[in-house]
């Protein structure tokens, strides 16, 4: 499998908070999907274990690349793959004899199911997001591993060219891919257990809270009471399905969103705190590189443009 034409011309490198969640945005909220090209040799991609939302699926495109998870690692090879599930822990690091490159779509599944309570998600999406058996997948041997693997660099010359419509036709690939591993694990999809549906209900309203709410001071008692719990059974619920508390949601939250500014707004370090919800420059500073182990003002730096080119 030929990936000599594949360039994907974005490098982003990964930051995460202290929870190991990565805070790079992929996509935006009316498209959350997004495509990357990583560069495994570079100092803010190797070795960064991390996790995110969205699924990622990757293919290696440039020698080798090792991924790892906890349980699991293998090395991948030109024009082979791998699928890491929503919150999956995982790095790549380099080969001894490579210095390996791989482009990555990360989405979120509503992309393919549209909305939440479909058929589409209850029946296809969410056991395949709750699959302890398919944390982490490497696309290797297999005929709809390599079927995958060429779908993707559809994708991604697809990206490249962003033409019009292209939204269109990465859905559909992305939607194909999805198919693709379900239909060839359908037996472990039937057996897994599920969260129960109140508790992803409640999850879905306390997220929305604070997805709509980020920006004023809230208190513990103000996410509860959006889902009518108490303030414990908001926390049990945080922990059972996120496996973090409400507030260190809230401040990934934040700072996720202060990200984005930083990168694409012309707004001062106190104008992006005022807006994210932290109040003040000097509190959003000490939240910022707790989490990230840089300043706002460090950060904005080390992703402009011009360090990257």
């Amino acid at each position: 499998m030929s990936c000599a034409k594949v360039i994907i011309m974005i490098f982003r490198p990964i930051y995460t908070d202290s929870t190991l969640q990565e805070l790079t945005e992929h996509g935006k909220e009316d498209f959350p999907l997004s495509m990357d090209r990583q560069c495994v040799a570079n100092e803010h991609c190797k070795y960064v274990l991390h996790w995110h939302y969205e699924v990622q699926i990757g293919v290696v495109t440039k020698g080798s690349v090792v991924f790892r998870s906890p349980e699991h690692e293998c090395r991948i090879l030109e024009g082979e793959g791998v699928f890491i599930n929503s919150g999956c822990l995982h790095e790549a690091e380099p080969t001894d004899d490579s210095e390996g490159e791989y482009v990555c779509v990360n989405f979120d599944p509503k992309v393919i199911s549209g909305y939440s309570s479909s058929l589409v998600r209850r029946e296809y999406i969410d056991p395949l997001l709750l699959s302890d058996r398919l944390q982490i997948v490497f696309l290797k041997q297999e005929p709809w591993h390599k079927e995958i693997c060429s779908a993707l660099l559809e994708m991604a010359r697809i990206m490249d060219e962003h033409s019009y419509g292209h939204e269109l036709e990465l859905k559909v690939i992305i939607s194909k891919i999805w198919l693709i591993i379900v239909k060839n694990n359908e037996e472990i999809l039937k057996d897994i257990s599920r969260i129960s549906r109140a508790d992803k209900k409640r999850m879905k309203t306390l997220l929305e809270y604070i997805s709509e709410n980020y920006t004023e001071k809230i208190t513990l008692e103000n996410i509860a009471e959006s889902a009518h719990i108490s303030k414990g059974e908001c926390c049990r619920i945080f922990s059972r399905i996120l496996r973090t508390t409400p507030f260190r949601y809230l401040t990934g939250y934040r700072i996720s969103k202060s990200i984005k500014l930083l990168t694409t707004a012309d707004m001062s370090i106190s104008e992006i705190a005022q807006r994210t919800g932290f109040g003040n420059s000097s509190y959003f500073t000490v939240c910022f590189k707790k989490e990230l182990g840089i300043t706002p003002k460090e950060y904005r730096k080390d992703t402009s443009p011009s360090n990257h080119s």
